[in-house]
């Protein structure tokens, strides 16, 4: 706090004096105004963390200075004070942007609370920006390296890029990406390859939900001629093939228990034996898996390995599913109504509103791999004589719920919306046995939120 640099602006030089002392004796930096302009002229010169104005100035208000003040630097935090009651102008003060209000006269002490509490605000504003640009700078490079598409606004796909910069450059670091199908498990697998020293060596990907079990070791470890019958050749395994680069191993949850001791063993070695050799190739690879499955039930179940599961869980990598990010669903709709009307040389068309609010409405079971199949058929579907992509070029959004509402093709009013939800309602409080926090919970909103809306449509449960 000693490097805080405070002004206080009060046309009153009684007050004016009694904080500048007390701050300065708590080890403040503070500078004084009398007036607005003098205050411009302080900013525009020196910088300040924070400003302490007096609603009632001459000049202007003190909420017009505040306006000016944000003009010329907008991280200074405002604090209001006032010996008039009008909470009007504290409302207002308060909804421009002031982090906090206090009626004179105050505690001096509740003035440097106040100060501490601003802050605190102002560096985790500024931690939040620096991160947010971080992010936003390498979401850009990852799009521009290799066109990978990845797209997200929302805190948890923002963490997800920033565990991702953050593993990339460890190249010996496995990783265990998790979450539902659809949600984009290997574009973030593709994306830490991209990133890290192996960038330019290979990216092999492997469905293990498709591999037999006989053919495991010849497919994972290779094979030498005349190792087995109809082995005539010699044959590179999948972790000969990565060698140098990354193994992405999908849906890890898939493979069976005898496999899975044979994987562990490489994992921990770090070398292999093709079939039929008696020579080691030792392994310089990256191991990234994934899985849709929740492993850790597998375990209970002795599904799967616990040893395994450690090994491979060094970093993990949670996907939320797209219906709990609801800020990425307009920057995706975007992304891929341009990327298809650009390949398909269609002209790009805007999405119509009802069609927009009937897809952030949606909650996309599919995550964003249904989303941008239906963006793609809707491009397809959509005529030379519409101007917008209207709710016609969606079927899906005919089956909210399973809750059978049928949206109209060329209009959808707001009576139809309240339907579509109090439909959906019923349906997940018949799903819940009228257990109205597992209903919520289902519907992803609050009790008190559930409890609102059906009273809204005068539901009995």
């Amino acid at each position: 706090m000693l490097n805080m640099r405070v002004l206080v602006v009060d046309d009153e030089k009684g007050y004016r004096d009694e904080i500048q002392e007390y701050l300065v004796d708590s080890g403040f930096t503070v500078y004084t105004a009398g007036s607005p302009s003098e205050a411009i002229g302080i900013i525009e010169k020196d910088r300040m963390d924070i400003a302490i104005i007096d609603l009632r100035l001459p000049e202007m208000s003190g909420i017009d200075l505040m306006k000016r003040i944000r003009e010329i630097d907008e991280q200074i935090g405002v604090i209001m004070i006032s010996g008039h009651g009008d909470m009007d102008s504290v409302l207002t003060a308060m909804r421009e942007g002031a982090i906090d209000f206090f009626p004179k006269p105050f505690d001096l002490i509740d003035i440097r609370c106040a100060i501490e509490r601003t802050r605190k605000y102002i560096e985790l504003n500024s931690r939040y920006s620096a991160i947010q640009n971080t992010c936003d700078n390498l979401i850009e490079a990852l799009n521009k390296d290799g066109g990978i598409p990845l797209i997200g606004v929302s805190r948890s796909m923002k963490n997800v890029v920033k565990l991702i910069e953050k593993v990339s450059p460890n190249p010996n670091t496995d990783v265990l990406i998790t979450g539902e199908s659809g949600t984009g498990k290997e574009i973030v697998a593709r994306a830490i390859h991209n990133l890290d020293s192996r960038g330019k060596k290979a990216f092999f990907d492997v469905n293990c939900t498709a591999i037999p079990e006989a053919l495991f070791e010849s497919e994972f470890f290779g094979h030498t001629r005349n190792a087995f019958t109809g082995a005539m050749t010699d044959k590179k395994g999948w972790f000969e093939i990565a060698n140098g680069g990354t193994l992405f191993l999908d849906e890890i949850g898939d493979l069976p228990l005898t496999m899975q001791a044979k994987l562990l063993r490489v994992l921990e070695e770090r070398k292999i034996r093709r079939v039929g050799s008696s020579t080691d190739i030792p392994l310089n690879i990256r191991i990234i898996a994934s899985t849709n499955r929740d492993l850790e039930t597998m375990i209970e179940q002795q599904q799967f390995r616990n040893d395994l599961f450690y090994r491979l869980n060094r970093f993990p990598i949670y996907i939320e599913p797209l219906r709990d990010r609801k800020k990425d669903i307009p920057v995706l709709l975007e992304f891929y109504n341009r990327h298809y009307s650009s390949s398909m040389k269609k002209p790009l068309k805007p999405f119509s509103k009802k069609a927009m609010e009937s897809l952030l409405g949606y909650s996309y079971p599919g995550n964003v791999r249904e989303l941008k199949n239906m963006v793609e058929k809707a491009i397809i579907l959509s005529d030379k004589q519409s101007k917008e992509l209207n709710l016609n070029v969606f079927p899906e959004l005919q089956m909210i719920c399973k809750a059978n509402v049928p949206i109209p093709e060329d209009d959808l009013d707001l009576s139809c919306l309240e339907q579509i939800e109090k439909e959906m309602i019923k349906c997940a409080m018949q799903k819940a046995g009228n257990n109205k926090t597992n209903a919520a919970k289902a519907l992803n909103i609050t009790r008190t939120s559930l409890n609102r809306r059906i009273e809204k449509h005068g539901l009995e449960f």
